[in-house]
């Protein structure tokens, strides 16, 4: 195994609740606020009385968290993500009323905040565990995981296996004894195919798999790459409007001026990238566009959600789709680097 691919093991069932946790808060917060929309935004309470759905939120919070404390297999983490993050949805959809004087739940700029809130929490979680990899000791503790699954009897044959191949990797002289007693352990009788932690773990690494099948096409990449020819093009054409004094209108705010300015670094990136998938070398020009997406995801569309709302939900979309397909590439650059590395004995 070369260092690049042991450097990108993780563990991807912690994976899988991270990202069942975002995607149940911001289905909470899209279907509550469209539910809220439909009903006329009713009080449940009378009189002065308003039982505010941040106290649900709160709710279903803490009761994943004690489910967690007082649980020792992982099905209960699997439904403490899904409550957790139906909990905190709930929780954040009424982040304007925390951050107004007068409790205003329509403050404008709170989808630019609950879209930041999600893409920290995203970003920080899957630079943990990327972070933390696998070494040895997480190995057995994986793999011991999944022992106290079985004497539960909640273990599937399907995570069983994987908790062998975990322990395969552990190389430490002074855990083999220790991953030796939990293989044997795991060695039990028949178990059922596909539990539900197993059918959400492979759920996603299904989607991933497509979706990267889809990203990496041929026409999805050039499809993408003209948007960044667009990007670049339009950077440049911004540039020298406003060197030339065409457009007298003035910035209105500072929420236009961070948005002007990260979208010419985002097109100055871009136009960077797209030099260097001319002149060389590739991978430069790959890292150099996905710098360009992270600008633009992580600056400009977080003014832009504080402006227009749910009316830049599409350039997000765009955005995202940009970010995932230049990712695909520089891993499918990286893996090919590295095979060639191995292959000249490097």
């Amino acid at each position: 195994m070369t260092t690049t691919a042991a450097v990108r093991e993780h563990d991807s069932s912690a994976l899988a609740r991270v990202d069942l946790f975002l995607v149940a808060a911001a289905a909470t917060v899209l279907i509550t606020r469209a539910y809220l929309a439909a009903t006329g935004y009713p009080q449940i309470g009378s009189g002065p009385l308003h039982i505010a759905h941040v106290l649900w939120g709160g709710l279903l919070m803490a009761s994943a968290l004690v489910a967690v404390e007082i649980a020792t297999d992982s099905r209960v983490r699997v439904l403490a993500a899904v409550a957790g993050g139906i909990g905190f949805g709930l929780f954040v959809d009424e982040i304007g009323k925390f951050v107004t004087s007068d409790v205003n739940y329509f403050f404008q700029p709170a989808i630019a905040l609950i879209y930041t809130v999600f893409v920290l929490f995203y970003l920080v979680a899957r630079e943990a565990i990327a972070r933390v990899g696998l070494p040895d000791h997480r190995r057995i503790a994986i793999a011991a995981t999944a022992v106290t699954d079985l004497a539960l009897g909640h273990l599937d044959d399907v995570r069983r296996r994987a908790a062998l191949g975990v322990l395969g990797g552990v190389r430490d002289p002074g855990l083999t004894g220790t991953a030796a007693a939990l293989r044997a352990a795991l060695d039990a009788e028949d178990l059922p195919q596909l539990g539900v932690g197993s059918r959400i773990v492979r759920a996603r690494n299904t989607v991933t798999r497509r979706a990267e099948t889809v990203l990496g096409h041929r026409v999805v990449r050039r499809i993408v790459l003209a948007l960044f020819v667009i990007q670049a093009v339009l950077t440049v054409v911004s540039v020298i409007v406003a060197l030339l004094g065409v457009n007298d209108s003035e910035i209105d705010d500072m929420s236009d001026l961070v948005v002007t300015v990260s979208s010419m670094v985002s097109g100055a990136l871009a136009a960077a990238g797209l030099w260097f998938l001319v002149r060389g070398p590739y991978l430069r020009a790959l890292r150099l566009l996905r710098a360009s997406v992270v600008v633009t995801l992580l600056v400009t569309q977080v003014f832009l959600f504080a402006q227009e709302q749910w009316g830049a939900l599409t350039g997000f979309v765009v955005a995202v789709v940009m970010f995932e397909c230049v990712r695909v590439a520089i891993r499918i650059e990286e893996d090919a680097a590295s095979q060639d590395r191995e292959q000249q004995g490097l």
